[in-house]
This record gives structure tokens, C-alpha cells and sequence, in this order.
């Protein structure tokens, strides 16, 4: 080896040797500022805990040890937030950017089993206007290129009797090229960045005083939300439920094994919240919906068509679209203490909405279609659809309904009315045009040997006056196969409870005109 190479190599090794020694006084001298800083300059009603913090000067990395953080509130020994986690690594922070763009730039940071315990009762009354300005203006701009959060857990208590709000387990939150600047500030998530992810198990949500969310595993990814095992159910028992009513309510269980929320896109504009998604894929849906109206008074609230829902809702929705597959609906109620609920099934086995938006103008239609199964085996298709614009709450609701076994309607009509019928419904076209308070239905139907039993308290038949009632019905709609029994009626909306009771009230007044009433006969021809 050469005299030069010596020198040079002796050279660079005195050079390490004094970035060594410089470095491990820069990481002492940089880890007493930290802790220095954390001490005095942390607010009072902030404590933080630590059990070590480690620096690395030359690579700008920064490590905390099991760090915990409780928030209180201002002037108050209540907790608002705390916060454990593992470990805190902030890695890479590039001083160039600071010194010379005057931008904080990191590389990455990592919360590792984060754990999170929020108290929403425990919130500031009041806030400082003049400290968060200050703050606000001592911010820089500041860019991560990664940050990621691994195994974490939340709860959210609410301060109530049951007062889990929310909590979810192994969360994973990874979040790519971050940057809060001032243009940030005003963002519905106060920050920009290029891709979130998020994975979580085990969601609850109390969504009221009797209903909660439940949720196996959630899903975010490329801008697709993705929800396994949703369960929306009330938390008592039917019997505890009706002990803490004094008016009607409907007790809920709805199951989901998937939904999918595509291209979704929350934002904000101007001062509202925007949702925007292109479509919502909901896939083996089941809901059990009961109401028991024995000994209840009714809920006397006005109720809004779906039309003034979606036009008052507090934010800016746009859905282009809703698929629902392979799903079903049962609805019972109970009227008679003696007698069980009465119950209706529906199988859906497609169904789509469009337009499902308070963002579209007119003439822009929301239009919902369903093709299923009522009761045991009778198809059936309707096309349901209305403007959100129209302040009169204008729709139109065309149904077409296949053969029915008229006793498959006894597992509803003898609970609820103590009676039977028989005969069958081959075939029934209707169409519905109302708004928020009147609705005319036309309504075609061929059936044959239609019969009414009522029943008395032994489920025995009332034989003269079932003769009775059968006398002033047609029990038949004309010659097989060519001839339909048609009528035309109204129906008066009660404005205190739903559409699908105003749906009900008209089919309910148009079979009474063709069952009862005296009508034209019409040959057979298809509704459109």
C-alpha cells in the first residue's frame, strides 16, 4: 500500500471516528432537547409517559418506547383521550427540506399496538380561538411519505348507561405521500394524500338507544370500502324491547354476509359533507322487521316520503347506482295478544336503484326495481320512481304481480284479522301515481273462486257470516284466460306513518273495488 493510500485511508477513518463521536453527542444532546421540550412545552392538561426515546442523528430517526398519552380536560380532571402504543418510530426526517424549503419531510412514521380510549362526554366546552390561531400559524408544511399504523384497537364511550359508542380491534391503517399545509386545513380529513388502506375486525357501532351495528371485518382499498358480516340488530329481546315502548316502533334484525361501496369518495364543499360513490353492491341481505301494535299508541310524528329524505339529508349524496342480490324481507306484527304475528315474505332475487342523489337536477329520476318472490312462490316485479326536485313529492309505482295461492296469505290475514280465503289470484297489474297526500291506482286482475272464511275464537268458521261476507264479493273476474276484472280508485295518505303503509292502503282500496264493487269487464291486455 502506498504512503498516499495511507494517509487517505487513516484520513477517512478519523473522519468516521469524529461523525461517531459527534453523532453519539448529537443523539444525546438532540434526545435531552426532546425530552427537554416534551417537559415544559407539552400544556398542562396533556401528560405524557415514556419508558425511553432513542435518536439517530445522522438518518433523522427518532424512537419512542412504549409512549402513553392522556389528554384531559382543560381545568378538569376528566380524561378525554388516551393513547398506548408499543412503540413510535418517526424515520428519516430530511433537515435539507427544513433548512432550505422550510417543509418538515419524513420518511415514515410507524404506531405500533396502538391502543385508543375516547371519551365523547369529556369534550372542551369552549374553545381557545386566539391559542389555535397561534398554533396554526407556528406550523410549517409538512410531508410523510409513509405513515402506518399496526394492530391497533379503539373505543369510543359516549357517557351513557351502555356507553361503548364504538370499538374496533387489529385495525392496520397505512397511508401513503401525506401533506398538511394550509390548503389541507379546510379538507373534510384535514390532510392530502396519494392512497389510504385500512383494515379492521370485530366493529361495533351503536347507531341508537336500541339498535347497534356489527361488523366482522372491514375493508379499504384503491378508493373500495368492503364490509363482511354486517348485522344491524336491536340489542334487547322482543319481549324486554315492547316493556320499553310507550309507542309503536319497529324491532330490527338485518344481516348482510357482504357489501361493497365502489369508487367512493368523501369530501368536502363549501360547509357540507360529500359522499360519492358509483355503485353499492349488497349481496345476501336479510331483514326481519316486527311490530307489535297490541296495547301501544301509534307514533304520531309526521313521516317524510323517501323523495324529501334524500333532498333534506345533511349532505351532498351521490349514488349512480344500488344492486341488491340473492336477498330477503320478512315483516310481521302482531295485533291480538291470543293470536301470534302475522307474517309477509318477500325474496329478492335482483333489484337496482339509480340515481340514488340529491345532487342531480330535474327531470333526473331516482328509479328503484325489484324482480322476486312474494310469499311462497309467487313472482313478482315492480318499478318504483320519483324526482327528488319535485317539492310535491310526486311518484309512480307500477307493480306486476304472478299466481297467488290466496291461502298463502293466511299465515298474515288470520293472525291480524281472524280469517281465512281461498282461491287464486292469477295475475294482478297495477300502477300507482300519487304525491305526499293523494294517490290514484288503476288495477287489473284475474282470479277465480275467491272465498272469505271468517273465524272465531277457536279457529272455527263463522258460517253465516262468512255467507254473508261472500255475498257481496265477485268470486270470479270473468271467462279463464281472457277476461280481467279492472278498476280505478284513490287512497288519502295518513301523513303519520310510511310509504309502504301508503302502498298498502292502495292496493288494499283497489282489490276492494274489484272484489266488491260492480266494474266493467276488459279484455286481458299487458300494462306497460
Amino acid at each position: 500500500m502506498t504512503k498516499r493510500k495511507r494517509i487517505l485511508l487513516i484520513i477517512i477513518g478519523i473522519v468516521l471516528i469524529a461523525l461517531l463521536i459527534l453523532s453519539f453527542y448529537a443523539n444525546s444532546i438532540i434526545k435531552n432537547k426532546i425530552e427537554t421540550l416534551l417537559k415544559e412545552k407539552i400544556p398542562e392538561h396533556i401528560e405524557l409517559l415514556y419508558k425511553d426515546i432513542a435518536v439517530q442523528s445522522l438518518t433523522g430517526s427518532i424512537s419512542v418506547k412504549e409512549p402513553s398519552i392522556i389528554i384531559k380536560v382543560k381545568d378538569s380532571e376528566h380524561i378525554q383521550t388516551q393513547l398506548t402504543m408499543k412503540k413510535l418510530v418517526v424515520g428519516n426526517v430530511s433537515y435539507w427540506d427544513y433548512l432550505i424549503n422550510d417543509q418538515i419531510h419524513i420518511e415514515k412514521i410507524e404506531f405500533k399496538d396502538l391502543e385508543t380510549i375516547y371519551f365523547k362526554n369529556h369534550l372542551n366546552k369552549a374553545k381557545d380561538a386566539s391559542s389555535s390561531k397561534k398554533e396554526s400559524k407556528l406550523l410549517s408544511s409538512i410531508k410523510i411519505d409513509k405513515l402506518n399504523i399496526e394492530n391497533a384497537s379503539a373505543i369510543v364511550y359516549d357517557g351513557t348507561k351502555d356507553s361503548i359508542l364504538v370499538s374496533l380491534k387489529n385495525t392496520t391503517i397505512s397511508i401513503k405521500d401525506i401533506v398538511l399545509d394550509e390548503s389541507s386545513k379546510s379538507n373534510l380529513i384535514p390532510f392530502n394524500y396519494k392512497t389510504i388502506n385500512i383494515a379492521a375486525d370485530s366493529i361495533f357501532y351503536k347507531t341508537s338507544n336500541y339498535e347497534n351495528i356489527n361488523l366482522n371485518h372491514l375493508l379499504f382499498e384503491d378508493q373500495t370500502l368492503t364490509l363482511h358480516g354486517f348485522h344491524y340488530k336491536n340489542k334487547y329481546s322482543k319481549k324486554e324491547y315492547e316493556s320499553l315502548l310507550t309507542i309503536q316502533r319497529d324491532y330490527y334484525d338485518v344481516t348482510a354476509e357482504k357489501l361493497i361501496i365502489n369508487e367512493l369518495a368523501l369530501g368536502k364543499e363549501n360547509d357540507s359533507v360529500v359522499f360519492k360513490t358509483n355503485l353499492i353492491s349488497i349481496d345476501k341481505a336479510n331483514a326481519a322487521i316486527y311490530r307489535d301494535k297490541f296495547e301501544k299508541k301509534e307514533d304520531l310524528r309526521i313521516k317524510k316520503l323517501y323523495s324529501k329524505v334524500i333532498r333534506e339529508l345533511p349532505l351532498k349524496l351521490t349514488v349512480d347506482s344500488v344492486s341488491v342480490k340473492n336477498s330477503s324481507i320478512e315483516y310481521s306484527e302482531k295485533l291480538l295478544r291470543e293470536y301470534q304475528a302475522g307474517l309477509l315474505t318477500i325474496k329478492i332475487i335482483d333489484a337496482g336503484i339509480t340515481n340514488v342523489s340529491n345532487t342531480y337536477p330535474s327531470p333526473e329520476r331516482t328509479v328503484i326495481i325489484v324482480d322476486g318472490i312474494f310469499m311462497k312462490n309467487t313472482p313478482f316485479t315492480a318499478n318504483w320512481s320519483f324526482d327528488i326536485n319535485n317539492n310535491d313529492d310526486q311518484f309512480k309505482f307500477i307493480g306486476k304481480v304472478g299466481k297467488l295461492e290466496l291461502s298463502d296469505m293466511d299465515v298474515f290475514l288470520t293472525p291480524l284479522l281472524n280469517a281465512e280465503v281461498k282461491g287464486e289470484v292469477i295475475e294482478t297489474n297495477f300502477t300507482i301515481n300519487g304525491n305526499f297526500d293523494q294517490s290514484v291506482i288503476n288495477i287489473s286482475q284475474e282470479y277465480k273462486d275467491v272465498e272469505v272464511i271468517l273465524l272465531n275464537k277457536k279457529k272455527k268458521k263463522k258460517k253465516l257470516l262468512s255467507t254473508v261476507a261472500n255475498v257481496v264479493i265477485h268470486h270470479n273476474s270473468g271467462k279463464k284466460g281472457t277476461l280481467f276484472h279492472n278498476g280505478t280508485t284513490q287512497a288519502t295518505r295518513d301523513h303519520t306513518k310510511s310509504f309502504f303503509n301508503y302502498l298498502a292502503r292502495n292496493l288494499i282500496n283497489g282489490v276492494k273495488v274489484n272484489f266488491i264493487k260492480k266494474n266493467n269487464y276488459v279484455k286481458k291486455e299487458k300494462i306497460n
